[in-house]
């Protein structure tokens, strides 16, 4: 079956700018500032850097193939290992979309409503998950061109009402020891991990011109967001920053300016919630590709998305109003799958096509 489905280089770096970053604002600033203290921008840092080897891995893997990520896994590893693997990844999609889903649902609850709302409130997100993963990489490609400015004025609201409020010495002193910043690192690795996305888009892209380049760039605006964020909370929070959750709706009330013009910074918290809804469905959406992939169901099949985000649904049922025993289960018994799925075989997948490719280029010039 043909692929019509496209992506542009343009577009994978929106994907880069928005959805790496927005998923890390709710949860991760509060964690990780109790596990590092005014070290946790360092300890991110480093999830970062590991990232971007990740990043770099994949990149290359999609340049040097010229199928799609489950042909040239069939042709190097075969067909019975493809198929576990993919069907492992869309384990892990699911999973990997559960905390930010949690994290999302007790955001809009906290921010919007006096009480603690029914599952029902939050059924539309289902509806519009289920929709993106049945219309696929299009019709997601397409609204991604939008994410970015509602993105870019999201932060222009938060950052402009947070950055006054920190007390930047908090920070200090720079030099930390090396064991707290890795104790923060190890416990962020759930929220890290999103390049692998990149492996499994590259079967969509309609060029490759750059594409290293513009991707780094686009990872390093992604990066320095995210940890000016971290900064900023910190300095904002100091020895409470860890009880804090939710950093878009707390970082900024405290600015003065809001006793002018009311409370600006709800509408900042409503972007970063659209913009969440993308970053969660994308994995839903690429469980659904994967699933059709090896099954061979066609791409516009009605069952498979329904499946998936029914799936989804029924984890935020039964676990919604339990976010942070969820997120000690999934890092207690899903860590070393998380970091199997999301670092280990990207890894392994790059050297293996960078040998084949090599293998078969000596076969053809040995003919």
């Amino acid at each position: 079956m043909t692929n019509t489905k496209r992506l542009s280089v343009r577009q994978l770096c929106f994907i880069i700018i928005t959805l790496f970053s927005v998923s890390k604002f709710y949860v991760l600033p509060a964690f990780v500032s109790g596990l590092s203290k005014e070290a946790g921008w360092m300890a991110t840092s480093v999830n970062f850097a590991l990232d971007y080897l990740i990043l770099f891995a994949c990149l290359i893997a999609v340049k040097n193939t010229d199928k799609t990520l489950y042909e040239s896994s069939t042709e190097i590893f075969g067909k019975p290992l493809t198929n576990l693997t993919f069907i492992l990844y869309a384990v892990y999609f699911i999973i990997k979309a559960f905390v930010p889903l949690l994290e999302q649902k007790n955001t809009i609850s906290l921010t919007f409503y006096d009480s603690q709302p029914t599952l029902l409130i939050f059924m539309p997100f289902f509806i519009v998950a289920f929709y993106i993963a049945k219309k696929g990489v299009n019709a997601f490609s397409r609204s991604v061109e939008i994410l970015l400015w509602v993105f870019a004025l999201a932060l222009l609201i938060i950052f402009a009402l947070s950055i006054p409020a920190g007390k930047y010495q908090a920070l200090l002193p720079f030099s930390q020891p090396p064991s707290r910043v890795f104790k923060g690192f190890y416990g962020n690795l759930i929220w890290f991990g999103d390049p692998v996305i990149v492996l499994f888009l590259g079967d969509y892209l309609t060029e490759k011109k750059k594409l290293i380049k513009k991707c780094t760039i686009s990872f390093i605006i992604s990066a320095v967001i995210t940890i000016s964020l971290i900064v900023v909370f910190y300095a904002i929070f100091d020895s409470i920053a860890e009880r804090q959750y939710y950093a878009p709706i707390k970082m900024s009330k405290y600015s003065i300016t809001l006793s002018n013009i009311g409370r600006l910074d709800y509408l900042g918290s409503i972007l970063f919630s659209l913009i969440s809804i993308y970053s969660i469905t994308l994995y839903l959406l690429l469980a659904t590709e994967i699933v059709n992939k090896v099954f061979k169901f066609y791409n516009n099949n009605f069952f498979v998305p329904l499946a998936i985000t029914t799936i989804e649904a029924l984890l935020i049922f039964f676990f919604q109003n339990e976010i942070f025993t969820s997120i000690a289960f999934v890092q207690k018994y899903f860590q070393p799958f998380f970091i199997v799925m999301a670092y280990l075989l990207p890894l392994v997948f790059t050297i293996a096509t960078v040998i084949w490719k090599n293998k078969r280029r000596q076969n053809v010039q040995a003919c």
